[in-house]
């Protein structure tokens, strides 16, 4: 027999909730600082007469944009005598709004070797090695601050994106989460950890993403980060942990928090559990898109089709767009042998996406199901225009060649998809199914389903092609065991216990035919061929 397989199961989805938290890129402005009043400090560095007003004169040109008089300034007033950290720093920033790095660089250290304790000028230098991409000198200098000044929340924090700048994603995450513990209004820093981790698929993402959320639980970011991030084999646990943490309840993105336990429950086949949770999902809300599409997948998986197809159709009810609600009502209505309404759903969508490989897919099967194989052969081949690697769209469309006694284009088909699987059974079966039918190559068709039997020796379709291979051969009773076999498996197939009728027939036991011959015909009603063979018998 023909296997006919469907091709449905439930496809799991990584939920559509990427994570999009504001990257924080550190920008350093080595000029962001405004410029500093001049103490007594810095006047009792200078002698009665030794530049202090060539430095206040440099400063208001330094203020006014003037950098290369500044610098004229400044010059004179070191040439009388200045020797003071504040006459270098200044002269440091004014050659770097000229552009004149090396000589800023130069004067800043100046200035920092003789005031050790202004960090100020250590962190203008360090700043400007960064905007120098000179990271591994900046790293020294910021790292010489954290010796002396370890709190400083400001300064881990650069030297986490200089770690991250290096590549040693390690340790940038390490100094974020300080810089953090150290001030927890800088939020910025455990952000751009959190996400630098996710970036690189780091360990600790799901630890610092959960460290966000419990800074601020009602921000739905932090929770859809957490939730793609947690890994291993204690997601339940977590995830439990959040559906009863009550400061979560009020977080937006909270419901999604049931669809994802749902979904690590589908995952393990608990079927019943993930119904219990997108129940309560839909409970919060009616019009949780996850939770409808998840829900008629639950449904059809433990065979409740009609609840599936309720479900899915609540599904196109709220999102009247969307494709999958009227495809999983299809499959459901398929599954239900309820082809006409199938092809409606269907035709519901195509209109919405005429190019959409799934539909025309499953249009195929439906019209190929219908017997209407010439709209079969129509869907299937533009189901493989659009995916020209489907599998299934090759089956679907050599078996409709075959009904359609195009048996060169099948024999191509059957011929092709074995080159791509050598273990294909369905293609053996299939392929052998087609010649006997037809009449030719009987001794090869029976090679190939030998071939379909070995890769799968317990599939019902394959023991009755195998069968009724051997029934046109004359070797009925060696027919009769592959088909009584395919029968223990699968008692609801017609074909098969009408084949097994026929067998029987010709080992004249006509009585026992008929009762296979009426089994088959409870199954199929409507089936003339059988009607026919039992009226035959009946009346001998």
């Amino acid at each position: 027999m023909k296997n006919v397989n469907i091709y449905i199961s439930i496809i799991l989805f990584t939920v559509s909730c990427s994570s999009n938290l504001p990257r924080a890129e550190q920008q350093f402005d080595v000029n962001s600082q405004e410029p500093k009043k001049i103490d007594e400090n810095t006047i009792d560095s200078f002698s009665q007469d030794n530049g202090i007003q060539y430095f206040m004169d440099g400063m208001l040109f330094l203020e006014q944009g003037d950098y290369a008089r500044a610098i004229l300034e400044f010059q004179e007033s070191i040439e009388k005598g200045s020797n003071s950290a504040e006459v270098y720093f200044s002269m440091s920033e004014a050659y770097w709004m000229i552009q004149k790095y090396d000589k800023s660089i130069f004067f800043a250290k100046k200035a920092i070797s003789l005031d050790q304790k202004a960090i100020d000028y250590k962190i203008s230098l360090g700043k400007k090695y960064i905007a120098l991409n000179r990271y591994s000198e900046s790293m020294m200098v910021f790292e010489s601050i954290i010796e002396t000044s370890p709190d400083n929340a400001d300064v881990l924090f650069i030297i986490g994106d200089l770690k991250a700048k290096l590549n040693d994603i390690d340790g940038a995450l390490v100094y974020y989460d300080e810089a953090y513990n150290k001030d927890n209004s800088l939020i910025l820093a455990l952000e751009v950890a959190a996400q630098l981790a996710y970036d690189n698929k780091h360990r600790d993402a799901s630890k610092l993403f959960k460290k966000l959320l419990l800074a601020e639980p009602s921000n739905s970011e932090y929770l859809r980060g957490y939730i793609e991030t947690i890994q291993g084999s204690n997601i339940l646990n977590e995830l439990k942990e959040l559906i009863q943490n009550e400061q979560i309840k009020a977080n937006p993105f909270y419901n999604n928090l049931y669809n994802q336990m749902a979904l690590e429950f589908i995952k393990n086949r608990q079927f019943s559990d993930a119904e219990n949770f997108l129940r309560k999902a839909l409970e919060e809300r009616e019009d949780d898109r996850f939770s409808l599409y998840y829900l008629s997948l639950v449904y059809r998986e433990v065979g409740r089709n009609d609840l599936s197809l309720e479900i899915s159709r609540k599904h196109s009810k709220f999102y009247p767009n969307d494709k999958e609600g009227y495809i999983n009502s299809a499959i459901s209505l398929i599954s239900m042998q309820k082809y006409e309404e199938a092809i409606d759903e269907l035709n519901i969508a195509l209109t919405l996406y005429p190019e959409d490989f799934e539909i025309n897919y499953f249009l195929g099967l439906t019209s190929y199901s219908l017997n209407d194989y010439l709209n079969a052969e129509k869907y299937y081949m533009i189901s493989l225009r659009l995916d020209d690697t489907s599998i299934a769209s090759m089956h679907g469309l050599a078996m409709t060649y075959d009904n359609l006694e195009k048996w060169k284009n099948s024999d191509d088909l059957y011929v092709k998809l074995i080159s791509l699987n050598e273990n294909d059974a369905q293609a053996y079966n299939n392929y052998a199914y087609s010649l006997v039918e037809r009449g030719e190559e009987i001794d090869y068709a029976l090679t190939l389903a030998e071939k379909a039997i070995e890769i799968s020796p317990n599939t019902s379709a394959y023991l009755d092609t195998i069968g009724w291979i051997h029934y046109k051969l004359g070797n009925y009773s060696i027919a009769k065991d592959f088909i009584a076999k395919a029968i223990l498996i699968d008692e609801s197939s017609a074909v098969i216990l009408e084949h097994y009728g026929d067998i029987l027939i010709k080992l004249k036991d006509v009585n026992e035919a008929l009762i296979f011959y009426n089994k088959a015909l409870l199954i199929e009603p409507d089936n003339k061929t059988l009607i026919s063979k039992i009226e035959k018998y009946e009346n001998q």
